[in-house]
């Protein structure tokens, strides 16, 4: 196949890599797109890709950058999210390969289909070969490097807006939330409750976004989450109130509990 010669990859099982771009909406149109019944769609493989690339986008940045365990996770969340991932697809032209009778694919798909072309890669050539692949396409789109100069340019305007005193606060918090490993490659209000059910060592003491209100406007409804809750980290007390708006009730939440993360320096994913 012509297009695979840009990973330098020639020797390859073709069937394994149809599989890899069969999506299983494609089964009750067999006859069109002559797929015999014992073909497979791609789930199984992008079990083993999502795997595959999360361990080789570690392995990278663990090695390239020196930073910490939180930033290390937020950066590898960014780089193997469903849109990242959705755009490399677009980018590297797979879409013409494609079975699928969806009308459209959506980026989880593109994410999906990615990782199982990954998956194929590390069946037929090993690790190495993926570490390899992946740095190609990093090479390609610029993509790795974008998101890293991002995140640090984003470190670097924090330290700017902030005093001496707020700066070494921050580098004491995030200490601290290592150290209870907050895991925070998730959205704000995930890493805001997991903060809480460790603070206060119970599953079931959880910030509570439930004061809302919902107005119908020209565009469609809006909800405001208010966040009114106060912690206490390292012997200070914090009041986290807040304030969310969205046109959707469960990112009203998030975005509520973005501002309250902020305000503790609590790190996140942003959705």
């Amino acid at each position: 196949m012509e297009w695979l010669k840009q990973f330098k990859i020639e020797d390859i099982n073709l069937d394994l890599l149809n599989t890899a771009f069969t999506h299983r909406s494609i089964k009750g149109l067999r006859q069109s797109y002559k797929i015999e019944e014992r073909d497979d769609d791609y789930e199984r493989l992008e079990f083993l890709g999502d795997a595959v690339l999360d361990l080789v986008v570690s392995d990278k940045l663990y090695n390239r950058v020196p930073l910490s365990e939180g930033n290390l996770t937020v950066l590898r969340s960014r780089m193997v999210n469903e849109k990242t991932l959705g755009d490399l697809f677009d980018a590297l032209k797979m879409k013409p390969f494609v079975r699928s009778a969806l009308p459209k694919l959506s980026q989880k798909v593109k994410c999906d289909i990615l990782e199982s072309f990954f998956a194929v890669i590390y069946i037929e050539k090993g690790f190495r070969r993926c570490q390899e692949v992946w740095d190609l396409i990093m090479k390609k789109t610029k993509i790795e490097d974008t998101l890293l100069s991002s995140h640090l340019d984003t470190e670097s305007i924090e330290n700017d807006q902030l005093t001496p005193s707020q700066i070494e606060e921050r580098k004491t918090l995030r200490r601290y939330y290592e150290s209870i490993e907050i895991k925070t490659d998730q959205n704000a209000r995930n890493v805001l409750e997991q903060l809480f059910a460790k603070v206060y060592g119970d599953p079931s003491m959880l910030p509570d976004f439930n004061d809302f209100e919902k107005t119908e406007t020209v565009d469609g409804p809006r909800f405001i989450v208010r966040l009114n809750e106060t912690i206490i980290l390292l012997e200070k007390k914090y009041y986290l109130h807040t304030e969310g708006v969205a046109r959707r009730y469960k990112l009203a939440q998030i975005r509520a509990a973005e501002k309250a993360c902020d305000m503790i320096y609590l790190p996140y994913t942003k959705r």
